[in-house]
């Protein structure tokens, strides 16, 4: 349904009854590449402030109305828009609609809140200023465009930010937050009269603007490459070569966007398969077609050595001039065609994601009716159609190439260098128990269980097949292996190669791969409906018959470790890192999963495959497939697939030592030179079936989400930070329980203090029982959200299954958490938070 009211407001309403969830968006044209003048940043500034408080609500009220009714609130900011959404349960659909327009319309600005909420995106640009691949896409847009304001970051800068007064804020709200430039959009379980007669009554005295424009400095046509070297004090080193595109709307957007398929997309593509694969030139690459409201860029990146910095881009070069001379073959459009056709499938799995989707085509291409033209020009497509395209944008004389390197790294590299490396050359001529409502519980003969839970209202598979070990398996020579073998899982069998087995998946859209954990391992799975025997069979061979071929480990190895080194800019989870290691001086958790540099470089076929062949074993797995399926039919096909496969009866875990909590203080750190400082401070916590558990994820979230207290106090009160927040991971082995923030180097002790007066308050006074209510509902809510997916529901039903809780433990998790009382809570933070004995680890 869609209507537009008198005063311009465009309202589009999609029922969608699969679930009893609602998304709403407000969609506002307005985004950075509209600010004037001493403006900038501040489109990204209302994302922030129109939570900060309206006419009706104070401060932080907004956050609690969404939580209290199990949703989540946030919004982000773009070049062209700015859009605010909430995902909650439906039958709170008019408290969304309520507070969403009230933070529209009626946000105060408030003068002290603005100073506060400046702090807080100060530490977000400080944030993106140690991300390395958040710089290199900043350096190529400005590389990109001369005049355009798409040169310019979305956030900001810190002189401008520092700048804004309120008064500047109400003059941009009057000016642009006007009905005739927003769209109000809500997808899921609603009445759509319902929602268009209250959006009527809330805008009725909403007046349009007039006259409403967007001037924008036209790009220049660029008629000769440019290329410049970036160093920074990271460890890592990318590259990125871009061209001018069209915008979202143009009639070639469709074929820029499978060309980029077609070359960078996926294990299949050009660039993975002959630079990556083949040559192994990158640790990474990938392309990209970025196609706002105006014309956008084209883009490749990668992450490589610095040394392989002109080789690669000579390669990289050679694979965008073979495509502008001889276009894709039918095979690799094809596959591009059917994976991009497929995300309209996978995006109606979520009513944000339909709701993103109806907000861009009707924001960005003019109407709703852009998506059947986009995606028929999508089904039309031919190899000419994007050999011309290819020709036509990725001009040799239009490219921009931008080099990050580390601090001292290649210092002689310059421009010039990077342009005569891309001159590449001329390319050559080329039957079971219910054991729930809706889910069926099988046994194989060779002892693995099975569960299947069929829903056919989307045509999509998905499927789980989980086996006890992960990191608990591991030993100090051995850390990394499970998450290294899991990769090394799709990587070849007896029958396929690494690259037919991605072109395979790729040719049925869908994803099969390898996954590992704190406590288990094994595969994942998701494709459509129509390609269930072909996707069967995959699962099966990967299962059955992993090759682990010596080449694809070489080649993982030196990808591991140069994530590793990579890891060293992700100053979170250092943080995190040394905060384990503390914890868990003798037991496995205490491990990176990434593992060590050593660690890797010892692994070897043989201790892959012994790792595989003692955990990977039909007693030791539990297989749950979600979607649309027969379940019996289902069944019989997988066991006359895995028909060949046994072993024991049962498998034993190597012996470990129970993590203990500690028994006095513990303080790690390690100093960078970096712009902000990262502080973990935490106890010892649960393992899975713990009674107690329900009461911990309460206690959780009363410090979590925008409306708990460590945001409102040491964010939105004090901002002290960007990123604060706490956590709670269970294992089978007790897991951990802490706090977490994000803040800079010179507010080290005022941070510290925050933390440790947050978990002061929670011990001496108790919770009330409207933050009880609020977690309450938001962790119930927030679960039917996540379980839209099918692979959600397939993940939480072996797992359960495996860890002995029951595969039906997560139909119930509402009427348990409504169990829990305030006492119990207390409780619980009485007997988890030891403020005697934390273990704090810091980055500073």
């Amino acid at each position: 349904m869609q209507t537009t009211l008198d005063n311009g407001l465009k309202i589009v309403v999609a029922e969608d009854h699969s679930a009893p969830v609602v998304a709403l968006n407000v969609w506002v044209r307005t985004g950075s590449a509209d600010e004037l003048e001493g403006q900038a940043g501040m489109a990204h500034v209302f994302e922030h402030m129109l939570f900060k408080g309206t006419t009706e609500r104070a401060v932080g009220e907004i956050a609690r109305s969404v939580e209290a009714a199990g949703g989540n609130i946030n919004a982000f900011t773009s070049f062209d828009m700015t859009v605010y959404h909430i995902t909650m349960a439906s039958r709170y659909a008019s408290v969304g609609i309520d507070v969403l327009t009230d933070a529209v319309r009626h946000s105060t600005f408030d003068p002290d809140e603005l100073a506060k909420e400046t702090q807080v995106i100060l530490e977000e640009i400080r944030r993106g200023e140690d991300s390395p691949g958040r710089v290199l896409f900043q350096e190529m847009l400005d590389q990109s465009y001369a005049r355009h304001p798409y040169r310019l970051p979305v956030i900001g800068n810190k002189e401008s930010v520092l700048g804004f007064e309120r008064e500047d804020l109400l003059a941009f709200h009057e000016h642009w937050y006007v009905p005739n430039n927003m769209t109000f959009v809500v997808v899921g379980d609603v009445d759509p009269e319902a929602v268009v007669a209250q959006l009527r009554e809330a805008f009725a005295d909403a007046k349009e603007r007039p006259g409403l424009a967007h001037p924008r400095d036209a790009e220049p046509e660029h008629t000769a490459p440019a290329a410049r070297v970036i160093h920074k004090p990271f460890q890592q080193t990318l590259i990125g070569v871009t061209y001018p595109a069209t915008a979202f709307a143009d009639a070639d957007t469709p074929y820029l966007d499978l060309l980029a398929m077609v070359l960078g997309g996926g294990d299949s593509s050009r660039l993975y398969r002959n630079v990556k694969d083949q040559q192994r030139l990158v640790h990474t690459v990938g392309a990209s077609s970025y196609t706002p409201q105006d014309p956008g860029i084209f883009y490749v990146d990668a992450a490589l050595d610095a040394e392989r910095i002109e080789t690669a881009l000579a390669a990289i070069a050679n694979e965008i001039q073979r495509l502008r001379a001889f276009g894709p073959s039918d095979v690799e459009l094809e596959r591009a065609r059917v994976n991009l056709l497929s995300t309209e499938v996978y995006e109606k799995e979520t009513v944000q994601g339909q709701a993103r989707k109806l907000g861009y085509y009707e924001t960005l291409a003019g109407g709703l009716e852009a998506e059947e033209v986009y995606l028929g020009r999508v089904r039309s497509a031919t190899p000419e159609d994007l050999k011309r395209v290819a020709a036509l944008y990725l001009v040799p004389a239009r490219a921009n190439i931008v080099a990050l390197l580390p601090e001292g790294s290649r210092t002689e590299l310059d421009g010039a260098a990077l342009l005569a490396a891309y001159e590449a050359p001329e390319s050559e001529s080329a039957t079971g128990a219910e054991l729930a409502v809706g889910i069926q519980q099988y046994r194989l003969p060779n002892g693995m269980r099975v569960l299947v839970k069929p829903s056919h209202s989307v045509p999509l598979v998905s499927m789980r097949l989980a086996f006890l070990g992960g990191q608990l398996a591991e030993s100090e020579e051995t850390q990394g292996i499970s998450s290294f073998l899991a990769e090394m899982l799709e990587r070849g069998t007896q029958q396929r190669s690494a690259a037919q087995i991605a072109a395979e998946v790729e040719g049925i859209a869908g994803e099969i791969s390898g996954f590992s954990g704190r406590n288990t391992f094994g595969f994942t799975a998701s494709f459509l409906s129509e390609s269930l025997d072909t996707g069967l069979e995959l699962f099966a061979d990967l299962v059955l018959h992993p090759s682990f071929p010596a080449e694809e480990i070489e080649k993982l190895k030196d990808e591991r470790v140069a994530a590793i080194q990579r890891r060293e800019d992700n100053l979170a989870s250092k943080a995190f890192d040394l905060f384990a290691e503390a914890l868990y001086p003798s037991h496995p958790y205490r491990f990176p999963t990434i593992g060590t540099e050593a660690s890797i470089r010892g692994l070897g076929r043989e201790e892959l495959v012994d790792y595989y062949d003692a955990l990977a074993v039909p007693s030791n797995g539990v297989l749950a497939v979600v979607g649309d399926v027969d379940p019996d039919a289902l069944v019989e096909a997988i066991a006359s697939l895995l028909a060949g496969w046994s072993g024991p009866d049962a498998v034993e875990l190597p012996i470990r030592a129970t993590p203990q909590s500690p028994t006095e203080p513990r303080e790690v750190a390690i100093d960078k030179h970096k712009q902000q400082i990262h502080i973990v401070m935490g106890f010892r916590g649960l393992a899975l079936g713990d009674p107690d558990q329900e009461a911990l994820d309460l206690l959780t979230q009363v410090l979590s989400g925008q409306g708990g207290r460590l945001f409102l106090e040491l964010r939105d009160k004090r901002s002290l930070a960007y990123s604060v927040a706490a956590f709670s991971i269970e294992g089978v082995d007790p897991g951990s329980f802490g706090v977490y923030i994000a803040s800079a180097p010179d507010k080290l002790e005022e941070s510290l203090a925050g933390l440790r007066g947050e978990l002061e308050r929670l011990l001496a006074d108790e919770i009330t029982p409207d933050e009880l209510e609020r977690a309450k509902a938001y962790l119930i809510g927030t679960q039917a959200v996540s379980l839209q997916r099918y692979s959600a529901q397939a993940s939480l039903l072996s797992l359960d299954e495996l860890y002995g809780l029951g595969a039906s433990h997560y139909l119930d998790y509402a009427d348990r958490i409504e169990a829990v009382s305030v006492d119990d809570v207390q409780r619980v933070a009485r007997r988890i938070v030891q403020l005697d004995r934390p273990i704090v680890a810091m980055i500073r």
